[in-house]
């Protein structure tokens, strides 16, 4: 990626901003010049999903909070999480002159924006499949974990991996793992039941076979006198199989206690996260792993974890509440926007949105291609009680 256009909030607004407020000041009538941004929101805020639409209101006005120009104006509008109800506010933006949306956050709300005219909006889904034309998707898309995952595969040459996911879930996320640069030894779709998974993931390791060949050989050593022999007896004694399974890494496609079913299946059939390489898909950092000896050392993409943990300390000193784990996004959402009408004389051009040169958020590098938000993520893994950064 080219040289960024400096997006971040906590580096380029709390600094550059401020630092050509104050040339600003000195121009007579700057200020009185000023266009006013008008910026739509379109969140949950009332029923099943008010407390995420409630928490990226805050983010948003978070965000002009730091921004601190009293030329943005927001406009919150209640999306009720359903098309009907977000197509009717959307309409409303529009008699208000308003020509750049951030929200809905849900891809199923997105189903009659195509026919709002004029709009732009920046919805927070990772869905990238059959966007409307004025619509991005701004959200930690499948296509831009799976680039990192393999410039990460490529680095460390890994080469011989099982893609996993549950039967019947994340179709959509799976067909474009299968279908992107990666190559896989085999692809398995498991049951999501924890029984079931356990005995499926027995016969993909083929751990009986493997027991088997462990009590053949120590039968025959048993019967055997000689030194090297016993000595071998005394360190097969301590395992639970004997040879090697015949792939170096396992991709999980699954999220929180199947997961985890997953994962401790694999150690129950003796595959050691020491010998294969385990991976799984943007998790937003769930610190309930670090009590699973099974999830020790798996990898994932993710955004900049440092400055998440920035934002979420900020959000919680101002709201005295922990923020949904995506708000981050409707943080950088309301920057960028702000970025590209600051920067253009303060007029708002759609087109700024696909700047080449990419930007910086606060969840990171990003640049938007075909109404998709391209991230360059990072690679962590689970160690202990941490998630250390291990690649980018």
């Amino acid at each position: 990626m080219k040289k960024l256009l400096v997006l971040s909030i906590l580096t380029y607004l709390s600094f550059t901003i401020n630092s050509e407020a104050a040339n600003q000041n000195s121009n007579e009538n700057i200020l009185e010049n000023q266009k006013v941004l008008k910026i739509g929101v379109l969140l949950p805020l009332s029923g099943k999903f008010e407390n995420i639409g409630q928490s990226f209101l805050k983010a948003i006005q978070l965000a002009l909070y730091d921004i601190k120009n009293e030329n943005i104006k927001i406009y919150p509008k209640d999306s009720k999480a359903n098309p009907l109800d977000t197509y009717i506010a959307a309409k409303e933006f529009k008699d208000l002159g308003i020509e750049i949306v951030i929200g809905p956050i849900f891809f199923e709300n997105l189903e009659r924006l195509g026919e709002i005219n004029n709009i732009t909006f920046i919805s927070l889904t990772n869905k990238i499949d059959e966007i409307p034309k004025n619509t991005i998707a701004f959200g930690i898309n499948i296509s831009s974990q799976i680039n990192t995952l393999k410039e990460y595969f490529n680095r460390m040459e890994i080469s011989e991996t099982l893609l996993l996911s549950p039967k019947n879930l994340f179709v959509n996320q799976t067909r474009i793992i299968e279908e992107s640069d990666l190559k896989f030894k085999e692809v398995f779709f498991y049951n999501t039941s924890p029984k079931i998974i356990t005995s499926e993931i027995e016969k993909l390791t083929k751990y009986r076979e493997r027991k088997k060949d462990l009590e053949r050989r120590i039968s025959i050593l048993e019967k055997s006198d000689l030194y090297k022999d016993k000595n071998e007896l005394k360190k097969l004694e301590q395992k639970h199989t004997l040879g090697n399974v015949n792939f170096d890494s396992v991709l999980v496609v699954d999220f929180s206690e199947r997961l985890k079913s997953v994962l401790t299946s694999f150690m129950f059939a003796d595959v050691s996260n020491k010998e294969v390489n385990f991976f799984t898909i943007n998790q937003w950092f769930d610190e309930t792993f670090f009590n699973e000896n099974a999830l020790q050392n798996l990898h994932f993409p993710g955004i900049d974890f440092k400055n998440l943990k920035k934002f979420n300390k900020k959000f919680f000193n101002t709201y005295n509440e922990k923020p949904n784990e995506v708000s981050i996004l409707a943080y950088d959402a309301l920057g960028l926007i702000y970025y590209c009408w600051y920067s253009n004389n303060f007029k708002f051009e759609p087109v700024q949105l696909y700047k080449k040169d990419g930007f910086m958020g606060l969840h990171g590098e990003f640049v938007i291609e075909k109404n998709i938000s391209k991230q360059k993520l990072k690679i962590y893994k689970i160690s202990g009680k941490k998630f250390i950064k291990v690649f980018k």
